[in-house]
């Protein structure tokens, strides 16, 4: 159950913006690649949908980066991508954005693993990104948003203070674990992936009428902004997205965070609460 919780400032919106810094190992691609999905090839290497998620770590990571300028984001980054593209994450945490640890490839999922399996590769991804950014992460995206039944004690255990693999709330909650407390915060119903199939410029009408139905609201809302680098980093969705993102910039009445500062909001003032 989500406690009532007020923004700083009174605002009445708060802003997450997830960014998916995406790889799958050898031999694995997503099927949702466009080719992958038109024209499947049943045990051939898929090299053109491994060349099309590519896209994200040459080309798409940074012209979001351009894109968000100097409004913060959370980015998802598979271990896989920081031990082979160190200098993009480092990139990403000098100009300000938090990194957030999203399994070691995509192909990796928790709910897979056994538990010893499970906590070497929070271990894993943890180190990487911990030695590639100098910052230890603070929160993790499972892919696929699947977690396993031990993932929320195994990341509290490990140090983590916000989980992304819950999609049954609204506003961000705590979960008790064996080793302290876990912020959970949902990602968008509408991310890029599931929903710029109906068009970018349908995409940007979904966020503008989304943001104002949240301002329009009573009580405290999140407005969640999600995308993929090897997606919504192409030219005519990131176009779309820097027009969500100039709204946003003139906006009034909301709190633009990261995932690790609302998740601390929201320990400091519900932490205390039964």
């Amino acid at each position: 159950m989500a406690a009532e919780i007020d923004w700083p400032g009174g605002r009445k919106v708060a802003v997450l913006v997830t960014v998916a810094l995406e790889l799958w190992s050898p031999g694995h691609w997503p099927a949702y690649a466009p080719m992958a999905a038109a024209w499947p090839l049943p045990g051939g290497d898929d090299a053109h949908s491994a060349s099309w998620v590519n896209y994200g770590v040459t080309t798409g990571i940074w012209r979001l980066l351009d894109v968000l300028g100097d409004l913060p984001a959370t980015v998802g980054v598979n271990g896989l991508v920081a031990e082979r593209h160190p200098e993009t994450v480092q990139a990403i945490h000098e100009a300000g954005h938090e990194i957030a640890a999203h399994s070691w490839a995509q192909d990796v999922v928790p709910a897979l693993l056994d538990v010893e399996a499970e906590r070497d590769n929070i271990r894993r991804c943890t180190d990487v990104l911990h030695q590639v950014s100098g910052v230890r992460p603070r929160g993790w995206m499972s892919p696929r948003a699947t977690g396993s039944k031990h993932t929320s004690d195994l990341l509290a255990e490990a140090g983590y203070r916000w989980t992304g693999d819950h999609s049954d709330h609204d506003l961000p909650r705590i979960l008790h674990t064996a080793h302290g407390p876990l912020v959970s915060l949902m990602h968008s119903d509408h991310s890029d992936v599931r929903s710029a199939m109906a068009g970018p410029h349908a995409y940007r009408e979904l966020h503008r009428e989304l943001l104002d139905q949240l301002l329009a609201a009573p009580g405290p809302g999140v407005f969640h902004l999600t995308l993929h680098a090897h997606v919504g980093g192409r030219p005519l969705l990131a176009g779309m997205v820097a027009q969500i993102l100039d709204r946003l910039r003139v906006s009034g009445d909301i709190w633009v965070a990261t995932h690790a500062q609302m998740a601390e909001h929201v320990l400091t003032h519900q932490g205390r609460k039964p």
